[in-house]
């Protein structure tokens, strides 16, 4: 017998597999599954082999070549056989993968063109650039249709017959339909092709790790399909559209399985087949990223950088990428040892500003990295090399296969976020820290004169303290006006108002013969003093990063609290040598030096002025000091002015909107409650002190610096505790969720942030209870003990206070401002109102049973906090999906 009879004999004589035999069908008999029961979803089984000596010969010889070979990229369909050579077996059930990012934010990168997230920077691509990335991802889509090979963000090991799962060898079965296809047949493979994709999302949440990973690579596969192969020339069209927030849904769900072995944090060698999956994992969602831009950039869409994938590796070396298991063990040990400071980060290839201390660091670990890449790598590193700026700027059109539309060009340095060198920040953010003193020195230096004042303008306590009440209710409203100001004409110009009005206030209050020209005085100087914590935090966002805004805000928080501690004792002092009078004279010169000093060295940050320091303002008042800070930095910027980001539009309502909203009233009312229980004790003071234990403006003085060094500790300590209870939180949650399509949405942050505030509230009722029942019986109790609980009870509030506005800055990021106002406004206002009863109520009925009153209001104000740890994270989800689902609308 012949060898070409023998080969033909050695075959199976069956021309069906018993799917098409049963139907009566014409069966293509293609190797693993026909194309029918591949578009049925159909076993495909025949009664006997079909594979050939002369084939299995064939598979040895493409098995045995090493996988980055040509013979590896020319892997197609045809070397997934039914009886390959005997293969190591791969185990996919031990992956121990991680996930070290916010999953969420893949999901929810399509929303970033049309609601600005903190912090996006916007990645504009050249004409060139684009139309590079365009060809490579073409390719990925050709060599599939035309069964040439697999795209790099396929590991080889994926195709072979031990690993090859269903959604994987049905994509690249049906995606060959499109090779040589007829005129007026792309409709019926794009139809074949979506309900295909439809499918795999209706079904990604059922599939276990490596078969999720296929179905991630194979929906990927058949968007790039699409889009280079069946819709080139009308554009994206709108399945395709929405196909890519599927996609990015995918996305999320495959990340949230794990993006990185856990041996590989830990600095070991992982297991082969985990760092097969989290490797082709991550080169697949990077690999969408760049569809996604070119997406964008087809529709005239802003392209941003993927900024929620800091930390991920970079994709690996061409030799550990195509290597098989034995020759990869050792590969990765040579790998540990070269890379034994940590593995190279995709965020390392983002620029670095030339002044960075870490610049000549980084420019080595990106020459070793590009050392061993491949094809992949090395386009990655192009692509990411491209000009990253903040400001918002029109995005170049993409560029098609035939020809790159003109474009301005782009800048090819990186513009630094602030030109303000370090020395310079520093001496910003202690003048905006020294302008935050006047609210608290204002408000604070003024008790311990109380009882003084009455006597000298022939009044009562009681009217007395309505001037601060008054004080309080327009410390609520004025930052509502300021702030818009200082939003579109300046920070430069809204705090020389401010210390204008603040002076002039000043002035007039250490003249003031009757009561009514103090109240009226008193409303103007809070207007004055109250907005100067708005701008000053305006200031610091204005030229910082996030990354270096937490130790400034700090400094900035230490100017805030500090008149709370030393304010009453300076009052006391100056009242008790030199007469009431004398405090505001005090702070009429202390403002009106200050004034100066401002003018002087405060140079205008408003970005939508002056960008990033580099646009030169046209008004005469902001170009100085300006020029001597543009001319005296360290930093390297571009002296050409950039276009300046675009003036927010002024939204008075924003805080209003915020105050009635369900997601913010209760834990605002609440705040409200306890923020007024604490002002009406430190209104009480001075006069309880004076009339109980007899002490006289100084002694009175003295006794607040408990309640403002409560205050301080309070805030720097509470702010720790709440990061050490967040991460335990988030891991709890990580490590019991049990739901694969639980995601961060699902994140117990009413847990996270609030369950301590039940602890704080009791401990202020208890010290509140103290300290009036303590004075209450003075002769009985020591003064110290009332003391002591006015320490807890600064403790106490502020850090309520804090966690309070934590939260609401997690649930409206975007809006921080505007939720910082609301409750600004609210616990002003109910301060207010206490304030001016609690004299009145400690009068009529006593100062312990005065406060045992308050301390209830405190107890019932807690179920305001229950409803929104029982209901917040409820009503978020809710008002999230609604958001979606409009947006989705929209498009």
């Amino acid at each position: 017998m012949s060898p070409t009879k023998s080969s033909r004999y050695s075959t199976s004589r069956q021309k069906a597999c018993q799917a098409c035999s049963a139907a009566k069908a014409k069966c293509d008999r293609r190797p693993d599954t026909c194309g029918r029961c591949a578009l049925r979803g159909l076993d495909c089984h025949y009664t006997h082999s079909r594979a050939s000596n002369s084939e299995s010969r064939d598979t040895k010889s493409i098995a045995g070549n090493t996988p980055g070979s040509a013979a590896a990229n020319a892997l197609s369909l045809n070397a997934i056989e039914t009886n390959p050579p005997r293969q190591p077996d791969l185990d996919f059930s031990r992956l121990e993968l991680v996930c070290p990012i916010n999953s969420d934010d893949i999901k929810n990168r399509w929303l970033n063109t049309y609601v600005p997230f903190p912090g996006q920077t916007l990645k504009d691509y050249s004409p060139n650039v684009m139309g590079f990335v365009y060809r490579i991802l073409k390719s990925y889509a050709s060599v599939v249709v035309r069964g040439r090979g697999i795209p790099p963000f396929i590991h080889f090991s994926q195709i072979t017959p031990a690993a090859v799962t269903r959604p994987f060898s049905t994509c690249l079965s049906l995606v060959r339909i499109c090779e040589n296809s007829l005129p007026g047949s792309e409709g019926t493979a794009t139809d074949i092709l979506q309900r295909e994709m439809t499918n795999l999302y209706e079904q990604h949440g059922t599939y276990d790790g490596i078969n999720l990973l296929a179905a991630f690579q194979a929906y990927l596969i058949y968007a790039l399909v699409l889009y280079f192969h069946l819709t080139p020339s009308q554009g994206p069209a709108p399945f395709l559209r929405q196909a890519i927030i599927n996609l990015q849904e995918i996305a999320c769900t495959s990340s949230q399985r794990g993006l990185v072995c856990v041996a590989e944090q830990d600095g070991i060698r992982p297991i082969w087949e985990a760092w097969v999956v989290a490797e082709a994992k991550r080169r697949t969602l990077y690999t969408m990223y760049f569809l996604d831009n070119v997406l964008s950039a087809q529709d005239g869409l802003p392209t941003y950088l993927g900024s929620e994938l800091r930390g991920l590796p970079a994709p690996s070396s061409k030799v550990l990428w195509q290597s098989r298991r034995h020759d990869w063990e050792a590969a990765y040990n040579t790998h540990l040892a070269e890379w034994a400071e940590g593995n190279f980060r995709i965020d390392e290839l983002w620029p670095l500003s030339e002044n960075s201390e870490s610049l000549a660091e980084r420019k080595d670990r990106v020459d070793r990295w590009l050392e061993g890449v491949d094809e992949f790598g090395t386009m990655l590193y192009a692509v990411t090399s491209c000009t990253h700026v903040q400001t918002s700027t029109t995005n170049s059109n993409m560029a098609t296969d035939s020809n790159a539309q003109n474009s301005p060009s782009l800048g090819t340095t990186e513009q630094p976020y602030s030109i303000f060198d370090k020395r310079q920040k520093a001496l910003i953010v202690l003048i905006v820290s020294v302008a935050a003193t006047f609210s608290g020195f204002a408000s604070n230096i003024y008790f311990p004169a109380l009882p003084t004042i009455a006597h000298d303008l022939d009044t009562s306590i009681e009217l007395i303290n309505l001037t601060v009440t008054s004080y309080l209710i327009f410390q609520g409203i004025a930052p509502s006006f300021w702030g818009p100001i200082s939003d579109v004409k300046g920070r430069r110009v809204a705090y020389c108002c401010t210390f204008i009005v603040f002076l002039g206030a000043c002035i007039g209050l250490a003249e003031a013969k009757n009561y009514a020209t103090l109240l009226v005085l008193r409303c103007l100087q809070s207007t004055g003093s109250a907005s100067t914590i708005a701008i000053g935090s305006g200031v610091i966002g204005d030229i910082t990063t996030r990354s270096e805004r937490g130790g400034l805000m700090g400094i900035f928080q230490a100017g805030l609290l500090m008149p709370v501690a030393v304010g009453p004792v300076i009052g006391g002092l100056l009242a008790g040598s030199l007469g009431w009078r004398s405090i505001f004279w005090f702070l009429a010169i202390y403002s009106g030096v200050f004034l100066v000093l401002l003018a002087l060295l405060l140079p205008e940050t408003l970005r939508a002025i002056i960008g990033n320091g580099s646009q030169t303002p046209s008004n005469p008042m902001t170009k100085f000091p300006l020029a001597i800070y543009r001319r005296t930095t360290k930093v390297q910027w571009d002296q050409v002015p950039r276009e300046p980001t675009p003036r927010k539009h002024i939204d008075i309502t924003g805080p209003i909107r915020i105050l009635i909203s369900k997601h913010a009233a209760p834990i605002i009312l609440f705040l409200a409650i306890y923020y007024a229980v604490w002002q009406m004790s430190i209104t009480a003071m001075s006069t309880l002190f004076e009339t109980k234990y007899g002490l006289g403006e100084t002694e009175v003085g003295l006794t607040f610096i408990a309640n403002g060094v409560g205050s301080i500790i309070g805030t720097l300590i509470t702010g720790k505790i709440l990061d050490i209870d967040y991460r335990r939180v988030k891991t709890q949650h990580d490590s019991s969720s049990t739901d694969p399509e639980a995601n961060q949405s699902e994140f117990p942050l009413e847990k996270a942030r609030l369950r301590l505030v039940p602890l704080f509230s009791l401990l202020q009722c208890l010290s509140i209870i103290l300290f009036g029942w303590t004075i209450h019986y003075p002769h009985k109790v020591h003064i110290a003990v009332p003391i002591i609980s006015t320490f807890i009870t600064g403790w106490t509030a502020v850090s309520t206070q804090s966690v309070v506005m934590t939260y609401l800055v997690d649930v409206f990021h975007d809006r921080s401002a505007a939720a910082s106002a609301s409750l600004n406004l609210a616990r002003c206002l109910f301060a207010a109102g206490g304030t001016s009863f609690v004299m009145p109520m400690i009068n009529g009925i006593g100062v312990g049973p005065a406060f045992t009153v308050c301390a209830a209001v405190q107890v019932v104000g807690l179920l305001s906090l229950g409803i929104q740890f029982r209901y917040g994270s409820k009503w978020r989800r809710e008002s999230e999906l609604s958001e979606a689902g409009r947006v989705k609308n929209s498009r």
